[in-house]
Protein backbone atom coordinates (compact mmCIF):
# COMPACT_ATOMS: atom_id res chain seq x y z
CA UNK A 1 0.00 0.00 0.00
CA UNK A 2 2.54 2.35 1.21
CA UNK A 3 4.59 1.60 -2.38
CA UNK A 4 1.52 2.15 -4.40
CA UNK A 5 1.22 5.54 -2.48
CA UNK A 6 4.49 6.35 -3.35
CA UNK A 7 4.60 5.89 -6.81
CA UNK A 8 1.40 7.83 -7.06
CA UNK A 9 2.61 10.35 -5.53
CA UNK A 10 6.10 10.30 -8.09
CA UNK A 11 3.40 10.37 -11.20
CA UNK A 12 1.79 13.30 -10.12
CA UNK A 13 5.10 14.89 -9.88
CA UNK A 14 6.32 14.15 -12.93
CA UNK A 15 3.11 15.11 -14.41
CA UNK A 16 3.15 18.62 -12.54
CA UNK A 17 6.29 18.69 -14.21
CA UNK A 18 5.71 18.15 -17.42
CA UNK A 19 3.22 20.52 -17.67
CA UNK A 20 5.00 22.92 -16.19
CA UNK A 21 7.63 22.71 -18.67
CA UNK A 22 5.13 23.11 -21.52
CA UNK A 23 5.28 26.70 -21.70
CA UNK A 24 9.05 26.74 -22.01
CA UNK A 25 9.23 24.21 -24.45
CA UNK A 26 6.66 25.90 -26.61
CA UNK A 27 8.74 29.12 -26.40
CA UNK A 28 11.58 26.56 -27.66
CA UNK A 29 10.00 25.20 -30.50
CA UNK A 30 8.62 29.07 -31.56
CA UNK A 31 12.12 30.44 -31.53
CA UNK A 32 13.34 27.38 -33.22
CA UNK A 33 10.76 28.37 -35.69
CA UNK A 34 11.90 31.56 -36.09
CA UNK A 35 15.43 30.81 -37.06
CA UNK A 36 14.79 28.65 -39.70
CA UNK A 37 14.45 31.16 -42.50
CA UNK A 38 18.06 32.82 -42.16
CA UNK A 39 20.04 30.52 -39.92
CA UNK A 40 18.79 27.00 -40.34
CA UNK A 41 21.34 25.57 -38.90
CA UNK A 42 21.04 27.04 -35.40
CA UNK A 43 17.31 26.32 -35.64
CA UNK A 44 18.66 22.39 -36.64
CA UNK A 45 20.88 22.20 -33.64
CA UNK A 46 18.47 23.90 -31.15
CA UNK A 47 15.98 21.37 -32.12
CA UNK A 48 18.20 18.39 -31.74
CA UNK A 49 18.90 20.16 -28.11
CA UNK A 50 15.69 19.83 -26.97
CA UNK A 51 14.99 16.30 -24.89
CA UNK A 52 12.36 13.94 -25.95
CA UNK A 53 11.25 13.49 -21.94
CA UNK A 54 10.12 17.31 -22.52
CA UNK A 55 7.90 17.08 -25.63
CA UNK A 56 4.90 15.57 -23.37
CA UNK A 57 1.89 15.65 -25.80
CA UNK A 58 1.50 14.29 -29.11
CA UNK A 59 1.13 18.50 -30.50
CA UNK A 60 4.47 19.14 -29.50
CA UNK A 61 5.84 15.85 -30.80
CA UNK A 62 4.81 16.73 -33.94
CA UNK A 63 5.55 20.18 -34.00
CA UNK A 64 9.03 19.43 -32.98
CA UNK A 65 9.25 16.69 -35.69
CA UNK A 66 7.90 18.95 -38.54
CA UNK A 67 10.76 21.90 -37.69
CA UNK A 68 13.84 19.38 -37.61
CA UNK A 69 12.53 17.85 -41.13
CA UNK A 70 11.84 21.81 -42.26
CA UNK A 71 15.10 22.91 -40.65
CA UNK A 72 17.11 19.69 -42.27
CA UNK A 73 15.89 20.50 -45.81
CA UNK A 74 16.68 24.40 -45.43
CA UNK A 75 19.67 23.80 -43.71
CA UNK A 76 20.99 20.69 -47.16
CA UNK A 77 21.45 18.20 -44.55
CA UNK A 78 21.36 14.87 -45.66
CA UNK A 79 19.41 12.91 -42.30
CA UNK A 80 16.57 10.94 -43.13
CA UNK A 81 13.62 13.03 -42.03
CA UNK A 82 10.60 10.54 -44.03
CA UNK A 83 10.11 8.88 -40.15
CA UNK A 84 9.66 12.92 -38.64
CA UNK A 85 7.25 14.03 -41.78
CA UNK A 86 5.07 10.39 -41.10
CA UNK A 87 5.00 11.31 -37.36
CA UNK A 88 3.59 14.69 -37.86
CA UNK A 89 1.24 13.83 -40.78
CA UNK A 90 0.01 10.88 -38.39
CA UNK A 91 -1.05 13.82 -35.82
CA UNK A 92 -1.61 16.51 -38.38
CA UNK A 93 -4.01 14.66 -40.87
CA UNK A 94 -6.73 14.37 -38.71
CA UNK A 95 -6.86 18.25 -37.83
CA UNK A 96 -8.38 20.14 -40.26
CA UNK A 97 -7.59 23.79 -38.51
CA UNK A 98 -3.63 22.98 -38.88
CA UNK A 99 -3.91 24.13 -42.50
CA UNK A 100 -0.50 25.14 -42.39
CA UNK A 101 1.60 22.54 -40.50
CA UNK A 102 -0.59 20.16 -42.32
CA UNK A 103 0.61 21.85 -46.18
CA UNK A 104 4.00 21.84 -44.66
CA UNK A 105 3.93 18.39 -43.89
CA UNK A 106 2.99 17.45 -47.26
CA UNK A 107 5.18 19.95 -48.87
CA UNK A 108 8.52 18.36 -47.40
CA UNK A 109 7.21 14.83 -47.89
CA UNK A 110 6.98 16.09 -51.63
CA UNK A 111 10.29 17.24 -51.76
CA UNK A 112 11.54 14.36 -49.98
CA UNK A 113 9.75 12.19 -52.91
CA UNK A 114 11.55 14.31 -55.34
CA UNK A 115 14.82 13.91 -54.00
CA UNK A 116 14.81 10.07 -53.97
CA UNK A 117 13.47 10.69 -57.73
CA UNK A 118 9.85 9.62 -57.02
CA UNK A 119 9.01 12.68 -59.52
CA UNK A 120 4.84 11.02 -59.96
CA UNK A 121 4.66 11.27 -56.35
CA UNK A 122 6.04 14.38 -55.38
CA UNK A 123 3.77 15.92 -58.06
CA UNK A 124 0.62 14.20 -56.54
CA UNK A 125 1.84 15.37 -52.99
CA UNK A 126 2.00 19.10 -54.48
CA UNK A 127 -1.28 19.31 -56.14
CA UNK A 128 -2.82 17.93 -52.75
CA UNK A 129 -0.84 20.87 -50.80
CA UNK A 130 -1.58 23.41 -53.76
CA UNK A 131 -5.97 22.31 -53.53
CA UNK A 132 -5.32 22.55 -49.96
CA UNK A 133 -4.05 26.23 -49.89
CA UNK A 134 -5.92 27.46 -52.34
CA UNK A 135 -9.04 28.26 -48.96
CA UNK A 136 -6.33 30.28 -47.51
CA UNK A 137 -3.97 33.14 -47.94
CA UNK A 138 -0.20 32.21 -47.63
CA UNK A 139 1.29 33.72 -50.91
CA UNK A 140 4.79 32.84 -49.44
CA UNK A 141 4.14 29.20 -49.28
CA UNK A 142 2.04 28.75 -52.56
CA UNK A 143 5.33 30.31 -54.48
CA UNK A 144 7.28 27.96 -52.83
CA UNK A 145 4.75 24.63 -53.82
CA UNK A 146 4.15 26.60 -57.30
CA UNK A 147 8.20 26.57 -57.48
CA UNK A 148 9.04 22.92 -56.80
CA UNK A 149 6.06 22.04 -59.17
CA UNK A 150 7.78 24.14 -62.00
CA UNK A 151 11.14 21.70 -61.10
CA UNK A 152 9.37 18.83 -61.47
CA UNK A 153 7.87 20.03 -65.10
CA UNK A 154 11.43 20.99 -65.86
CA UNK A 155 12.61 17.59 -65.34
CA UNK A 156 10.06 15.98 -67.23
CA UNK A 157 10.61 18.26 -69.82
CA UNK A 158 7.62 19.81 -69.49
CA UNK A 159 8.81 23.29 -70.46
CA UNK A 160 5.78 25.34 -71.23
CA UNK A 161 3.92 24.20 -67.96
CA UNK A 162 7.46 24.76 -66.19
CA UNK A 163 7.42 28.35 -66.88
CA UNK A 164 3.60 28.81 -66.38
CA UNK A 165 4.56 27.33 -62.70
CA UNK A 166 7.61 29.78 -62.24
CA UNK A 167 5.63 32.76 -63.33
CA UNK A 168 3.28 32.38 -60.98
CA UNK A 169 5.72 31.64 -58.14
CA UNK A 170 7.64 34.72 -59.08
CA UNK A 171 4.20 36.63 -58.76
CA UNK A 172 3.89 35.12 -55.25
CA UNK A 173 7.10 35.60 -53.92
CA UNK A 174 6.56 39.21 -55.07
CA UNK A 175 3.34 39.43 -53.33
CA UNK A 176 4.82 38.22 -50.41
CA UNK A 177 7.79 40.74 -50.53
CA UNK A 178 9.95 37.71 -50.77
CA UNK A 179 13.59 39.16 -53.05
CA UNK A 180 15.19 36.16 -53.06
CA UNK A 181 12.84 33.46 -54.11
CA UNK A 182 11.62 35.60 -56.55
CA UNK A 183 15.09 35.74 -58.32
CA UNK A 184 15.00 31.42 -58.16
CA UNK A 185 11.43 31.81 -59.51
CA UNK A 186 13.17 34.43 -62.51
CA UNK A 187 15.94 32.03 -63.03
CA UNK A 188 13.27 28.98 -63.23
CA UNK A 189 11.66 31.29 -66.21
CA UNK A 190 15.09 31.84 -68.38
CA UNK A 191 15.79 28.58 -68.12
CA UNK A 192 12.67 27.26 -69.08
CA UNK A 193 12.64 29.90 -72.08
CA UNK A 194 16.18 28.74 -72.63
CA UNK A 195 14.93 25.43 -73.55
CA UNK A 196 11.71 26.89 -75.53
CA UNK A 197 14.02 28.20 -77.89
CA UNK A 198 12.87 31.88 -76.95
CA UNK A 199 15.75 33.99 -76.25
CA UNK A 200 14.04 37.58 -75.89
CA UNK A 201 12.16 36.20 -72.96
CA UNK A 202 14.97 34.36 -71.36
CA UNK A 203 17.01 37.46 -71.84
CA UNK A 204 14.29 39.85 -70.20
CA UNK A 205 13.92 37.39 -67.38
CA UNK A 206 17.43 37.06 -66.81
CA UNK A 207 17.91 40.77 -66.88
CA UNK A 208 15.43 41.36 -63.84
CA UNK A 209 16.91 38.63 -61.71
CA UNK A 210 20.12 40.05 -62.06
CA UNK A 211 19.18 43.55 -61.41
CA UNK A 212 16.65 42.23 -57.88
CA UNK A 213 20.30 40.34 -57.08
CA UNK A 214 22.29 42.87 -57.24
CA UNK A 215 19.68 44.65 -55.34
CA UNK A 216 20.16 41.91 -52.79
CA UNK A 217 24.14 41.80 -52.85
CA UNK A 218 23.67 38.00 -52.76
CA UNK A 219 26.98 37.16 -55.07
CA UNK A 220 25.33 33.39 -55.11
CA UNK A 221 22.17 34.51 -56.97
CA UNK A 222 24.50 37.19 -58.99
CA UNK A 223 26.50 34.23 -60.12
CA UNK A 224 23.25 31.91 -60.78
CA UNK A 225 22.19 34.77 -63.14
CA UNK A 226 25.26 35.46 -64.90
CA UNK A 227 25.88 31.63 -65.30
CA UNK A 228 22.59 31.91 -66.96
CA UNK A 229 23.25 34.79 -69.66
CA UNK A 230 26.71 32.93 -70.67
CA UNK A 231 24.61 29.58 -71.07
CA UNK A 232 22.06 32.25 -73.07
CA UNK A 233 24.58 33.29 -75.72
CA UNK A 234 26.33 30.02 -76.12
CA UNK A 235 22.99 29.07 -77.44
CA UNK A 236 22.28 31.84 -79.22
CA UNK A 237 24.51 32.96 -82.25
CA UNK A 238 22.81 35.60 -83.62
CA UNK A 239 23.84 38.09 -80.78
CA UNK A 240 27.11 39.25 -79.57
CA UNK A 241 27.29 39.25 -75.51
CA UNK A 242 28.31 43.14 -74.22
CA UNK A 243 32.31 43.13 -73.10
CA UNK A 244 31.44 44.12 -69.66
CA UNK A 245 29.01 41.46 -68.84
CA UNK A 246 31.21 38.78 -69.96
CA UNK A 247 34.16 39.84 -68.20
CA UNK A 248 31.45 39.97 -64.94
CA UNK A 249 30.84 36.35 -65.82
CA UNK A 250 34.38 35.64 -65.85
CA UNK A 251 35.36 37.52 -62.76
CA UNK A 252 32.46 35.57 -61.16
CA UNK A 253 33.34 31.96 -62.31
CA UNK A 254 37.43 32.47 -60.89
CA UNK A 255 38.15 29.38 -58.87
CA UNK A 256 35.08 27.85 -59.12
CA UNK A 257 35.64 24.49 -59.31
CA UNK A 258 32.23 22.76 -59.48
CA UNK A 259 30.62 20.97 -62.43
CA UNK A 260 28.32 24.14 -63.15
CA UNK A 261 31.35 26.99 -62.69
CA UNK A 262 33.46 25.22 -64.97
CA UNK A 263 31.54 24.84 -67.57
CA UNK A 264 30.40 28.52 -67.17
CA UNK A 265 33.71 29.20 -67.86
CA UNK A 266 34.04 26.92 -71.05
CA UNK A 267 31.28 29.29 -72.10
CA UNK A 268 33.08 32.60 -71.39
CA UNK A 269 35.94 30.70 -73.36
CA UNK A 270 34.17 29.97 -76.06
CA UNK A 271 32.51 33.19 -75.82
CA UNK A 272 36.15 34.80 -75.81
CA UNK A 273 36.99 32.69 -78.94
CA UNK A 274 39.03 30.35 -77.14
CA UNK A 275 38.17 27.16 -78.00
CA UNK A 276 40.96 24.90 -76.77
CA UNK A 277 40.81 26.26 -73.49
CA UNK A 278 37.30 25.81 -73.28
CA UNK A 279 37.58 21.80 -74.68
CA UNK A 280 39.82 21.40 -71.97
CA UNK A 281 37.75 23.05 -69.30
CA UNK A 282 34.14 21.36 -70.70
CA UNK A 283 36.30 17.76 -70.33
CA UNK A 284 37.07 18.69 -66.02
CA UNK A 285 33.31 20.11 -66.16
CA UNK A 286 31.30 16.97 -67.94
CA UNK A 287 34.00 14.92 -65.44
CA UNK A 288 32.46 16.26 -62.28
CA UNK A 289 28.51 16.46 -63.15
CA UNK A 290 25.88 14.27 -61.53
CA UNK A 291 23.02 15.32 -62.87
CA UNK A 292 21.34 14.05 -66.23
CA UNK A 293 19.31 17.11 -66.98
CA UNK A 294 23.03 19.15 -67.43
CA UNK A 295 24.18 16.88 -70.08
CA UNK A 296 22.08 18.19 -73.18
CA UNK A 297 23.82 21.52 -72.44
CA UNK A 298 26.97 20.40 -71.91
CA UNK A 299 26.60 18.52 -75.54
CA UNK A 300 25.68 21.32 -77.12
CA UNK A 301 28.32 23.75 -76.04
CA UNK A 302 30.95 21.04 -77.12
CA UNK A 303 28.92 21.13 -80.45
CA UNK A 304 29.65 25.15 -80.29
CA UNK A 305 33.54 24.28 -79.47
CA UNK A 306 34.19 22.15 -81.75
CA UNK A 307 32.64 24.52 -84.45
CA UNK A 308 34.47 27.56 -83.49
CA UNK A 309 37.53 25.33 -83.63
CA UNK A 310 37.10 24.18 -87.50
CA UNK A 311 36.41 20.15 -85.96
CA UNK A 312 33.30 19.80 -87.61
CA UNK A 313 33.27 15.77 -87.98
CA UNK A 314 34.17 15.88 -83.45
CA UNK A 315 30.82 18.61 -83.86
CA UNK A 316 28.20 16.30 -85.93
CA UNK A 317 29.10 13.75 -83.46
CA UNK A 318 28.39 16.08 -80.51
CA UNK A 319 25.37 16.99 -82.16
CA UNK A 320 24.33 13.83 -82.88
CA UNK A 321 24.86 13.07 -79.48
CA UNK A 322 22.79 15.43 -78.18
CA UNK A 323 20.10 14.42 -80.50
CA UNK A 324 19.72 11.57 -79.71
CA UNK A 325 20.14 12.67 -75.72
CA UNK A 326 17.24 14.62 -75.73
CA UNK A 327 15.36 11.88 -77.98
CA UNK A 328 16.09 9.30 -74.95
CA UNK A 329 15.27 12.29 -72.20
CA UNK A 330 11.66 12.60 -74.45
CA UNK A 331 11.17 8.72 -74.70
CA UNK A 332 11.61 8.22 -70.79
CA UNK A 333 9.51 11.82 -69.67
CA UNK A 334 6.86 10.74 -71.87
CA UNK A 335 6.00 7.60 -70.10
CA UNK A 336 5.86 9.61 -66.64
CA UNK A 337 5.02 12.89 -67.79
CA UNK A 338 3.97 15.80 -65.38
CA UNK A 339 1.23 16.61 -67.71
CA UNK A 340 -0.12 13.64 -67.96
CA UNK A 341 0.06 13.16 -63.77
CA UNK A 342 -1.74 16.19 -63.16
CA UNK A 343 -4.12 15.50 -65.75
CA UNK A 344 -4.93 12.26 -63.72
CA UNK A 345 -4.79 13.81 -60.20
CA UNK A 346 -7.48 16.45 -61.62
CA UNK A 347 -9.27 13.48 -63.45
CA UNK A 348 -9.14 12.16 -59.94
CA UNK A 349 -10.26 15.34 -58.48
CA UNK A 350 -13.20 15.34 -60.74
CA UNK A 351 -14.31 12.20 -60.12
CA UNK A 352 -14.14 12.50 -56.06
CA UNK A 353 -16.09 15.72 -57.28
CA UNK A 354 -18.42 13.96 -58.81
CA UNK A 355 -19.10 11.08 -56.32
CA UNK A 356 -19.29 13.84 -53.81
CA UNK A 357 -22.06 15.29 -56.26
CA UNK A 358 -24.17 12.15 -56.68
CA UNK A 359 -23.80 11.06 -52.92
CA UNK A 360 -24.89 14.67 -51.75
CA UNK A 361 -27.99 14.11 -54.63
CA UNK A 362 -28.64 11.22 -53.03
CA UNK A 363 -28.27 12.42 -49.86
CA UNK A 364 -30.25 15.51 -50.48
CA UNK A 365 -33.49 13.25 -52.34
CA UNK A 366 -33.26 10.85 -48.66
CA UNK A 367 -33.90 14.05 -46.98
CA UNK A 368 -36.67 15.07 -48.90
CA UNK A 369 -38.21 11.69 -48.95
CA UNK A 370 -37.37 12.09 -45.02
CA UNK A 371 -39.11 15.40 -44.84
CA UNK A 372 -41.99 14.05 -47.15
CA UNK A 373 -42.37 10.99 -44.80
CA UNK A 374 -42.40 13.98 -41.79
CA UNK A 375 -44.93 15.65 -43.42
CA UNK A 376 -47.30 13.18 -44.21
CA UNK A 377 -47.13 11.80 -41.01
CA UNK A 378 -47.59 15.25 -39.50
CA UNK A 379 -51.01 16.09 -42.06
CA UNK A 380 -52.33 12.18 -40.72
CA UNK A 381 -51.35 13.53 -36.65
CA UNK A 382 -53.11 16.67 -37.39
CA UNK A 383 -56.07 14.75 -38.98
CA UNK A 384 -56.25 12.44 -36.09
CA UNK A 385 -55.99 15.64 -33.82
CA UNK A 386 -58.67 17.63 -35.72
CA UNK A 387 -61.01 14.38 -35.32
CA UNK A 388 -60.49 14.19 -32.00
CA UNK A 389 -60.97 17.67 -31.32
CA UNK A 390 -64.01 17.27 -33.17
CA UNK A 391 -65.51 14.52 -30.95
CA UNK A 392 -64.95 16.10 -28.02
CA UNK A 393 -66.44 19.28 -29.12
CA UNK A 394 -69.50 17.60 -30.03
CA UNK A 395 -69.24 15.60 -26.56
CA UNK A 396 -68.88 19.29 -24.49
CA UNK A 397 -71.75 20.55 -27.21
CA UNK A 398 -73.85 18.15 -25.64
CA UNK A 399 -72.56 18.23 -22.09
CA UNK A 400 -73.80 21.88 -23.14
CA UNK A 401 -76.95 21.64 -24.00
CA UNK A 402 -77.62 19.69 -21.12
CA UNK A 403 -76.03 21.95 -18.62
CA UNK A 404 -78.41 24.95 -20.44
CA UNK A 405 -80.99 22.44 -19.61
CA UNK A 406 -80.60 22.49 -16.10
CA UNK A 407 -79.60 26.13 -15.76
CA UNK A 408 -83.13 27.02 -17.50
CA UNK A 409 -84.72 25.10 -14.93
CA UNK A 410 -82.71 26.12 -12.19
CA UNK A 411 -83.88 30.00 -13.66
CA UNK A 412 -87.63 28.58 -13.11
CA UNK A 413 -87.15 27.90 -9.77
CA UNK A 414 -85.48 31.01 -9.02
CA UNK A 415 -88.40 32.60 -10.98
CA UNK A 416 -90.85 30.88 -9.07
CA UNK A 417 -88.73 31.23 -5.52
CA UNK A 418 -88.55 35.75 -6.30
CA UNK A 419 -92.22 35.22 -7.10
CA UNK A 420 -92.77 34.09 -3.57
CA UNK A 421 -90.25 36.17 -2.26
CA UNK A 422 -91.90 39.14 -3.77
CA UNK A 423 -95.17 38.14 -2.63
CA UNK A 424 -94.06 37.92 0.81
CA UNK A 425 -92.42 41.03 0.65
CA UNK A 426 -95.32 42.92 -0.49
CA UNK A 427 -97.20 41.27 2.65
CA UNK A 428 -94.82 42.42 4.49
CA UNK A 429 -94.47 46.16 3.16
CA UNK A 430 -98.22 46.08 3.53
CA UNK A 431 -98.59 45.57 7.53
CA UNK A 432 -95.01 47.79 8.15
CA UNK A 433 -97.10 50.58 6.00
CA UNK A 434 -100.04 50.08 8.42
CA UNK A 435 -98.13 50.66 11.20
CA UNK A 436 -96.11 53.00 9.68
CA UNK A 437 -99.64 55.35 8.90
CA UNK A 438 -101.07 54.69 11.83
CA UNK A 439 -97.55 56.34 13.86
CA UNK A 440 -97.88 58.83 12.19
CA UNK A 441 -101.19 59.75 12.61
CA UNK A 442 -100.78 59.45 16.03
CA UNK A 443 -97.38 61.31 16.22
CA UNK A 444 -99.45 64.15 14.31
CA UNK A 445 -102.88 64.14 16.42
CA UNK A 446 -105.38 64.98 13.09
CA UNK A 447 -108.02 63.38 14.44
CA UNK A 448 -111.09 63.97 17.07
CA UNK A 449 -110.74 63.67 20.46
CA UNK A 450 -112.88 60.32 20.74
CA UNK A 451 -111.02 58.75 17.58
CA UNK A 452 -107.87 59.79 19.04
CA UNK A 453 -108.11 57.99 21.86
CA UNK A 454 -108.92 54.88 20.34
CA UNK A 455 -106.22 55.16 17.95
CA UNK A 456 -103.88 55.90 20.09
CA UNK A 457 -104.50 52.65 21.82
CA UNK A 458 -104.42 50.35 18.92
CA UNK A 459 -101.56 52.59 17.38
CA UNK A 460 -99.81 51.80 21.03
CA UNK A 461 -100.52 48.27 21.11
CA UNK A 462 -99.16 47.69 17.80
CA UNK A 463 -95.62 50.18 19.40
CA UNK A 464 -95.56 48.30 22.01
CA UNK A 465 -95.26 45.06 20.21
CA UNK A 466 -92.42 46.57 18.35
CA UNK A 467 -90.46 47.81 21.53
CA UNK A 468 -87.53 46.52 23.07
CA UNK A 469 -89.46 43.82 25.34
CA UNK A 470 -91.73 43.44 22.56
CA UNK A 471 -93.09 40.16 21.02
CA UNK A 472 -92.71 41.29 17.18
CA UNK A 473 -88.87 42.53 17.56
CA UNK A 474 -87.79 38.77 16.92
CA UNK A 475 -90.54 38.50 13.97
CA UNK A 476 -88.94 41.51 12.83
CA UNK A 477 -85.49 40.20 12.92
CA UNK A 478 -86.35 37.56 10.77
CA UNK A 479 -88.39 39.17 8.45
CA UNK A 480 -85.59 41.90 7.43
CA UNK A 481 -82.88 38.89 7.51
CA UNK A 482 -85.31 37.41 4.77
CA UNK A 483 -85.52 40.35 2.67
CA UNK A 484 -82.29 41.73 3.34
CA UNK A 485 -79.68 38.84 2.54
CA UNK A 486 -79.86 38.08 6.29
CA UNK A 487 -78.56 41.55 7.37
CA UNK A 488 -79.36 41.19 10.42
CA UNK A 489 -77.50 38.10 11.29
CA UNK A 490 -74.43 39.23 9.59
CA UNK A 491 -74.22 42.65 11.55
CA UNK A 492 -74.52 40.29 14.63
CA UNK A 493 -71.44 38.43 13.15
CA UNK A 494 -69.14 41.86 11.98
CA UNK A 495 -69.89 43.58 14.99
CA UNK A 496 -70.48 41.34 18.07
CA UNK A 497 -69.12 44.26 20.94
CA UNK A 498 -72.10 46.87 19.25
CA UNK A 499 -74.36 47.47 22.03
CA UNK A 500 -78.27 45.71 21.60
CA UNK A 501 -79.92 49.23 21.43
CA UNK A 502 -77.88 50.26 18.56
CA UNK A 503 -79.01 46.76 17.03
CA UNK A 504 -82.07 47.05 17.83
CA UNK A 505 -81.82 51.04 15.61
CA UNK A 506 -80.88 49.22 12.70
CA UNK A 507 -83.21 46.46 12.62
CA UNK A 508 -85.65 49.39 12.98
CA UNK A 509 -83.80 51.37 10.59
CA UNK A 510 -83.26 47.83 8.02
CA UNK A 511 -86.75 47.15 7.97
CA UNK A 512 -87.70 50.94 6.76
CA UNK A 513 -88.80 52.62 9.61
CA UNK A 514 -88.98 56.55 9.65
CA UNK A 515 -87.31 57.89 12.48
CA UNK A 516 -90.34 59.44 13.89
CA UNK A 517 -91.59 55.81 14.47
CA UNK A 518 -88.62 54.41 15.53
CA UNK A 519 -88.51 57.60 18.16
CA UNK A 520 -91.89 55.94 19.18
CA UNK A 521 -90.46 52.55 19.18
CA UNK A 522 -87.42 53.44 21.38
CA UNK A 523 -89.10 56.27 23.79
CA UNK A 524 -86.79 58.65 22.19
CA UNK A 525 -86.43 62.10 20.57
CA UNK A 526 -86.43 62.35 16.48
CA UNK A 527 -82.98 64.02 16.89
CA UNK A 528 -81.76 61.49 18.94
CA UNK A 529 -82.38 59.10 16.37
CA UNK A 530 -81.08 61.14 13.57
CA UNK A 531 -77.76 61.59 15.38
CA UNK A 532 -77.01 57.64 16.43
CA UNK A 533 -78.00 56.85 13.02
CA UNK A 534 -75.47 59.16 12.07
CA UNK A 535 -72.94 58.09 14.28
CA UNK A 536 -73.30 54.05 13.25
CA UNK A 537 -73.52 54.79 9.59
CA UNK A 538 -69.72 56.50 10.24
CA UNK A 539 -69.07 53.44 12.29
CA UNK A 540 -69.58 51.06 9.38
CA UNK A 541 -68.44 53.10 6.95
CA UNK A 542 -64.54 53.24 8.82
CA UNK A 543 -64.90 49.15 9.40
CA UNK A 544 -63.49 46.50 7.73
CA UNK A 545 -66.72 44.08 7.74
CA UNK A 546 -67.35 42.49 4.16
CA UNK A 547 -71.03 43.45 4.34
CA UNK A 548 -70.04 47.15 4.79
CA UNK A 549 -71.54 48.10 1.40
CA UNK A 550 -74.63 46.47 2.34
CA UNK A 551 -75.36 47.69 5.27
CA UNK A 552 -74.55 51.57 4.30
CA UNK A 553 -77.30 51.16 1.28
CA UNK A 554 -80.04 49.55 3.70
CA UNK A 555 -78.65 52.98 6.15
CA UNK A 556 -78.85 55.07 3.07
CA UNK A 557 -82.33 53.87 2.23
CA UNK A 558 -85.77 56.22 2.44
CA UNK A 559 -88.41 56.09 4.77
CA UNK A 560 -89.92 53.11 3.02
CA UNK A 561 -87.81 51.12 1.38
CA UNK A 562 -89.62 47.47 1.95
CA UNK A 563 -91.79 48.86 -0.71
CA UNK A 564 -89.22 50.28 -3.25
CA UNK A 565 -87.48 46.21 -2.71
CA UNK A 566 -90.45 44.89 -4.21
CA UNK A 567 -90.93 47.64 -6.98
CA UNK A 568 -87.19 47.01 -8.19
Amino acid sequence: MKRLICGALLLLAATLCGCSDHPRTTALLAQAEALLAERPDSALQLLRQLPAERLGSRALKARHALLTAEACARAGSDAETDSLLDAAWDYYRNRPDEVRNRCRTRYYQGRSRLRRGDKPGALRLFLEVEEELLRVDEPYYRGLLCLRIGEVHYAELDFAGAYRRFREARNLFMRSERPRQTVEALLGMTSSALRMRDPERARRDCTLALDLADELQDEVLAGRCLACFATLYTVSDRERIPDELLQRIDRSVRGDTTATGLRTLAQVQLLRQHPDSARRTLALAIGRTTRSEERPIELYTAYRIETQAGCYREAARMIHRFIFLNDSLTRATLQTSAGMIEKEYFRERTAFADYRMRSRRIGETAAAVILLLIVAAGVLLVRQRMRLQRERYERELLLAGEVREKYRELVRQTEQTLHAENRMKGILATRFDIVDRLGKTLYERENTASGQAAMTRQVKRLIDGFAADGEMLPELERIVDIVHDNAMRKLRRDFPGMKQADIRLLCYIFGGFSPQVISLFMHDSVANIYARKSRLKTRIRNSESPERELFIALLEQKSDPCQKSDAE
